[in-house]
């Protein structure tokens, strides 16, 4: 069954908890005819980050999207479910699958053409992490944990620059060669 919605935020105006939920999101919500028990699973997009980047005369546009989760809240299963299958499905660190990159869908694209540079640029798709905060936020947390590593905001503010590899939590490297041993987002995936 399709469960209710619970996300809320803080009006710091009137001290009150609000639902966040969208008109569409409530519609979809209530529509019988998209009930999870008919395999549906309908999970909104939390950031898409998406930073340029130039190593030795290359240009590269870095991408991966971040699931945030306040409060501590754990991901549901289906949001488990769909978010390992976009995890799998974007990432490009190497054309074909290896050992070395636990999931990955198989050959995707490296290079895509940009509108905004109007030619084709190359692209590192990194995939799908988690960002759980156990408040509302970076400011009012006492832990932050990015794929489940306990994380301060500095590391934050560095993965989110791609100073940092958002696999391994180390240095981002450009260079054309093997990517480190991922660190896997779904642990209990893991083989």
């Amino acid at each position: 069954m399709t469960r209710s919605f619970n996300a809320q935020f803080h009006c710091p105006n009137c001290k009150t908890w609000t639902t966040q939920e969208t008109l569409f999101g409530r519609w979809i919500r209530n529509n019988p005819d998209l009930d999870s028990r008919l395999g549906y699973a309908v999970i909104d997009q939390d950031y898409w980050i998406h930073r340029f980047k130039s190593h030795r005369g290359r240009d590269f546009q870095l991408i991966m999207l971040v699931e945030i989760k306040t409060q501590g809240m754990p991901l549901s299963q289906a949001q488990r479910d769909t978010l390992h299958l976009v995890n799998q499905i974007m990432r490009n660190r190497r054309q074909t699958p290896t050992k070395d990159l636990i999931y990955q869908a198989g050959q995707s694209v490296v290079s895509a053409y940009s509108t905004m540079q109007g030619k084709h640029v190359l692209v590192r798709a990194y995939g799908m992490h988690v960002l759980t905060f156990s408040g509302l936020g970076p400011d009012d947390s006492d832990k932050i944990t990015w794929d489940h590593h306990v994380i301060d905001i500095d590391r934050l503010t560095a993965l989110l620059k791609f100073d940092l590899d958002p696999d391994t939590l180390k240095p981002i490297d450009l260079r054309n060669h093997h990517p480190p041993k991922q660190v896997p987002l779904f642990e209990e995936f893991a083989a």
